[in-house]
């Protein structure tokens, strides 16, 4: 066994055939063949079988796919941890955030702290919550924010577990509706979701669960009367949509006061909107996280703890 081999089957149980393993990590077919082969005879097992779906891990399969790749995700901690100690006041790090806006609040915040950095490499991408899990375990990024609502949690820890990787929630909170402060909806009375119905709700438009099924926004409960909608998949389009279009809503994670102020927005807690989510920053592994990272998720807590007043 060596390292190679083990990246060989991690991609293909990522992509669900050899020819396309090999294409993403542009190697030959018979050299990826080869590798499950080498596998398979010295730990006498079968790791995949053939389907109508392509190749599928067999039930011990699963199991050396998961302790694999905790064994490459703290290869890439050490060197993460150690190669990064020699660099002096370099800061390098990738991260993946759910189209909060507390999040990229507190990115901003960590910024400040960093930006005398003699090299500063950060990345930031706002997406789902499944891109951003394919983000840490494909990307090779450092650390992934991704938000779940708690009927679908354990289906989202099992995903965690199952490729090896490591959470702690941020925050619990309950959607808050935000519209334009000098909207009549900032002020007007609502005792349910009827009450929403002669107007547009923005919503985005790329949530999706694990295994790639979209969720079907219109089997929850309050959005049954929503006909209206305009999807999004970009937080600044949805503010200005918000500030620009009378009669426009949008269900949100709490927002920091000073974003509200500086785009005319207000925000209302409603007491009857019973979706229940939380945020969980997912990583390879605690003990291989650098202090810049540790950093970033304590900035991350703190504007969690902030908003949720």
């Amino acid at each position: 066994m060596n390292i190679t081999e083990l990246r060989y089957i991690i991609e293909i149980a990522q992509c669900g055939s050899v020819s396309a393993a090999s294409k993403r990590l542009y190697v030959a077919q018979p050299n990826i063949s080869k590798a499950i082969r080498n596998l398979e005879e010295e730990y006498q097992i079968q790791l995949f079988v053939r389907t109508a779906r392509g190749m599928v891990p067999t039930r011990e399969g699963q199991q050396f796919i998961a302790q694999a790749r905790r064994v490459i995700q703290e290869i890439e901690g050490l060197n993460r941890k150690f190669q990064g100690n020699k660099k002096g006041t370099d800061v390098e790090m990738k991260i993946s955030i759910p189209r909060a806006s507390y999040a990229s609040y507190a990115f901003g915040k960590y910024v400040e702290q960093v930006r005398d950095a003699e090299e500063l490499r950060l990345h930031i991408r706002e997406c789902n919550s499944v891109q951003a899990l394919d983000n840490l375990t494909k990307k090779h990024y450092n650390l992934a924010l991704i938000r779940m609502e708690d009927k679908y949690e354990e289906y989202y820890y099992s995903i965690i577990h199952l490729r090896g990787l490591e959470y702690e929630k941020i925050m619990d909170f309950q959607y808050r509706l935000v519209v334009n402060e000098n909207d009549p909806l900032a002020t007007k009375k609502l005792n349910g979701y009827e009450d929403l119905e002669p107007y547009i709700e923005l919503i985005h438009g790329d949530s999706r669960l694990p295994n790639g099924e979209y969720l079907d926004i219109k089997e929850t409960p309050e959005n049954q009367n929503a006909h209206r909608r305009i999807h999004v998949y970009e937080r600044g389009n949805q503010f200005m949509l918000l500030k620009d279009i009378p009669g426009t809503y949008m269900w949100v994670s709490p927002i920091p006061e000073e974003l509200l102020r500086r785009n005319g927005l207000a925000q209302r807690k409603i007491e009857w909107q019973q979706r229940r989510m939380k945020d969980v920053m997912v990583y390879p592994g605690r003990k291989f996280l650098s202090e810049d990272e540790r950093e970033f998720i304590r900035q991350l807590k703190k504007e969690a703890i902030e908003v949720s007043k």
